[in-house]
């Protein structure tokens, strides 16, 4: 089982390029108030914002996103439509700027060489339906038997079990006969181990703790790692 952002996909420079059209847009919507803010500097507020609120809350919501930086600005008067079409801008810059990592494709089609079953438990988007809207744009879609949108399929996100085991049961195996492959040690470590499935760290983010089974630097070592064994 495959997370995606940052697993498989090139998230944070999607999610950079995407802030920067938030913070472009937002920017604009101030000019026309009358209020002059320097997209430089709503960027940086926004950084801020996105590592509370999905580093350390775990709320996707980019609605609410925007809404925070508002009320930090004090301009919560300024709510309205546009702030949900800013979500939708924001998404489809991320998805124009993240590309699949370059072992992507070759691991997936070397585990499904090698008789492997494929799935994927990711978080929601925070905008219902957005998250599969991505993953069926992915060339590795045909490749999965099982996708779980936690925070969708299951009323919680990660770290919550309930989408690792759902994910198990949908494939119809115990969970100590997966293996889940994920970069983020505050949602994927604790989740996946919680039911029992072995847990490959893929290393993206830079040493930030938890105790996973493996620790590899590439898809294409934990591929190699999952065929040895």
């Amino acid at each position: 089982m495959f997370d995606l952002d940052n697993t498989l996909i090139q998230s944070k420079k999607g999610a950079r390029q995407a802030l920067r059209v938030v913070a472009r847009i937002f920017a604009k919507r101030f000019r026309k108030e009358g209020i002059r803010y320097f997209e430089a500097s709503l960027f940086r507020k926004l950084r801020l914002i996105d590592q509370e609120m999905h580093g350390r809350k775990f709320l996707y919501n980019r609605d609410v996103w925007w809404e925070t930086l508002l009320k930090q600005l004090g301009l919560s008067k300024l709510k309205g439509p546009w702030i949900h079409k800013t979500t939708l801008q924001y998404w489809r810059a991320y998805a124009g700027a993240s590309p699949l990592f370059s072992d992507t494709m070759p691991t997936i089609r070397r585990l499904k060489k090698a008789g492997l079953r494929l799935g994927m438990v990711s978080d929601s988007d925070g905008t219902p339906g957005m998250k599969m809207k991505r993953i069926r744009q992915q060339q590795f879609l045909k490749s999965l038997e099982v996708i779980v949108v936690a925070g969708e399929d299951t009323p919680s996100v990660k770290p919550s079990r309930r989408p690792f085991i759902l994910v198990a049961e949908r494939l119809g195996l115990q969970t100590n006969k997966c293996v889940y492959i994920g970069d983020n040690p505050n949602t994927d470590i604790e989740g996946a181990k919680g039911v029992g499935m072995m847990m490959i760290l893929v290393k993206r983010r830079g040493p930030k703790g938890g105790h996973p089974d493996y620790l590899t630097r590439s898809l294409s070592d934990a591929a190699r790692l999952l065929i040895r064994n």
